[in-house]
C-alpha cells in the first residue's frame, strides 16, 4: 500500500531511479498509474526538479489526450527510504512501442487517426500560455486506448515557459533516434515535438528505430516507395534536419496530412543533396544550390540558364539533327514575324537576367512545392505558369513563374522546388530547378 490507499497491482515500467506502478485507488475504486521517484537512488538532483516540474505542469493540463494528476504525494519505498510519488489517471490501452514490438499491427486508418490525435494533443499543449513541450515523444510515450484514440503520457522531460531563440537550455532531454538535431543545443519549440513524432510515425509505418535508418545525406531518409503516401509525405516533412524547414505548427502539419496525395513525379528527386552532374532521365531535377554567393558561371551555370533563357530550345534538343531542325524552325518564324520574334527573345532574356541575376547570387534557399500548373490559351504560346508555395519563420508566401510549356509534362502539384526568396522583399522570389538531360552550358554574355 502507498499512503495507506492505493494498492500496489504491478509494475509497468522501471528505470535507474523512476518506476511506474499500476495501483488500485480503494478510496474511489478506480485504477491509477504512479510515477514513483525513489529518491535514495538519484544521482543527480536535477531529476527532482524535473519531477516537480512534470506533476506542476501535468495539474495545469486538461485535455483528454492528457493524462489527469489526481495527487502527488510523499511515501516510502520498500527499504523504508523516501520517495515522491504522481498518480495519475490509467490509460487503458497498448503503447504504440507494443503495437510495433507485439502487436496486433495497425493500419494505415489506425495510424492516421493516431497521427491526428497527437497532433490535437500537441496542438493543444503548443498553444497554452505559457505554452508546454513534452521533449520526449517516442512510441512508448504514446498509449492506444481500445477504441484507438491515443494518450500522451510521460512528460517527466516537460519544458514549460516561452524561451528567447537565443537562449539555450541546461539540460538535455530526449531519446536519441528520435530527437531533432537543435535539441541537443537546447533549442526547444513547437518543431521539436513535431521531429519527434515523425521520427515516431517512421518507426510505426516501417517496424524500423529511426536510428537504423540511412544519415548519409545529413537527415533520416525516409523510404520512397514507403506505403501510405500522405503518411510518407508528412514524416518527411516532419523530419526536415533544419527546423525552419518543418511544417511551423501541430495544425500545420494536420493540414498537410488532409491534403489529397499528390501523384508521385519521378522527374524530381525530392533529396537536399547537391547535384554535381546531370543525372539521367528526362524531366527537371531539384538541385540544392547551397549558401550564397553564387556564381551565374559556375557549378550551377545550367540552373541560372534555365532561370534566365527559359525556352532557348536550341539547348533542349537532344540530338544534332533535332538542333538543326529547331535552327530551322526558329528562322523560319524569324523571317515571318518580320524579325520580331528574336528581339522579343533577346528582350525576354534580359528582363528576366534583370530580376533575378542578383537573387541567384544572394538568394536565401528554401523548399517549397508546386501548387498549381497552368497552360496559356492558344497552341503557339510558349510559355506555362507554374504557381508555387513555400514557408519562412512560420508565414507561407505564394508565387507564380513562367517557363516553358514543355514543363508541364513533368511538374505536377506536390513536386518539391529549390525556391530563391529574397528577405528584404519577400515578394521577390523565384523557383529554380536542373535539367536532366543534355549537357550544362554556360550562359551567354
Amino acid at each position: 500500500m502507498i499512503a495507506g490507499r492505493y494498492r500496489v497491482q504491478r509494475v509497468l515500467g522501471e528505470g535507474a531511479s523512476a518506476r511506474t506502478l499500476l495501483a488500485e485507488d480503494t478510496a474511489e475504486s478506480r485504477q491509477v498509474a504512479i510515477k514513483e521517484l525513489r529518491v535514495e537512488r538519484l544521482d543527480d538532483w536535477k531529476h527532482v526538479e524535473l519531477f516537480q516540474r512534470e506533476a506542476r505542469v501535468m495539474r495545469l493540463i486538461e485535455h483528454p489526450g492528457v493524462p489527469r494528476v489526481y495527487e502527488v504525494l510523499e511515501a516510502e519505498s520498500e527499504s523504508g527510504r523516501p520517495s515522491l510519488c504522481l498518480v495519475q489517471e490509467w490509460i487503458e490501452g497498448r503503447s504504440l512501442r507494443e503495437h510495433i514490438e507485439h502487436g496486433p499491427l495497425l493500419g494505415e486508418r489506425d495510424i492516421e487517426q493516431i497521427t491526428r490525435g497527437v497532433l490535437d494533443v500537441l496542438e493543444h499543449l503548443h498553444s497554452r500560455i505559457p505554452p508546454v513541450y513534452h521533449r520526449d515523444i517516442k512510441p512508448s510515450n504514446i498509449m492506444v486506448r481500445p477504441d484507438g484514440t491515443p494518450a500522451l503520457i510521460d512528460f517527466g522531460g516537460v519544458c514549460f515557459g516561452w524561451r528567447q531563440h537565443d537562449k539555450l537550455g541546461t539540460t538535455v532531454v530526449g531519446t536519441f533516434g528520435y530527437m531533432p538535431p537543435e535539441q541537443l543545443l537546447g533549442h526547444v519549440g513547437p518543431r521539436a515535438d513535431l521531429y519527434a513524432f515523425g521520427a515516431t510515425l517512421l518507426h510505426a509505418l516501417t517496424g524500423i528505430p529511426p536510428h537504423d535508418f540511412p544519415f548519409d545525406s545529413g537527415r533520416i531518409e525516409v523510404p520512397r516507395d514507403l506505403p501510405a503516401p500522405r503518411l510518407r509525405r508528412l514524416v518527411h516533412a516532419l523530419l526536415e534536419p533544419a527546423p525552419r524547414d518543418r511544417p511551423a505548427s501541430a495544425a500545420a502539419a494536420r493540414a498537410l496530412l488532409s491534403e489529397p496525395a499528390a501523384a508521385s513525379s519521378a522527374a524530381l528527386v525530392p533529396a537536399r543533396t547537391s547535384l554535381p552532374a546531370v543525372p539521367a532521365g528526362n524531366g527537371p531535377q531539384y538541385v540544392d544550390l547551397g549558401p550564397p554567393p553564387r556564381d551565374p558561371r559556375g557549378e550551377h551555370a545550367d540552373v541560372y540558364l534555365a532561370l534566365t533563357d527559359p525556352i532557348n530550345e536550341l539547348r533542349k534538343a537532344p540530338t544534332a539533327l533535332g538542333k538543326l531542325g529547331t535552327f530551322m524552325g526558329l528562322s523560319v518564324l524569324s523571317v515571318v514575324t518580320f524579325g520580331i520574334l528574336p528581339l522579343w527573345w533577346l528582350s525576354d532574356r534580359k528582363g528576366r537576367r534583370n530580376s533575378f541575376e542578383r537573387l541567384f547570387r544572394e538568394g536565401e534557399l528554401v523548399r517549397g512545392s508546386i501548387v498549381g500548373c497552368v497552360k496559356h490559351d492558344g497552341e503557339g504560346n510558349v510559355y506555362a505558369t507554374f504557381k508555387y508555395a513555400y514557408e519562412v519563420d512560420g508565414v507561407e508566401y505564394r508565387g507564380f513563374m513562367l517557363y516553358g510549356a514543355d514543363l508541364l509534362r513533368y511538374f505536377s502539384e506536390g513536386d518539391p522546388v529549390a525556391v530563391l526568396y529574397d528577405r528584404e522583399d519577400p515578394a521577390h522570389s523565384c523557383f529554380v530547378f536542373r535539367r536532366a538531360r543534355g549537357r550544362s552550358r554556360r550562359p551567354l554574355g
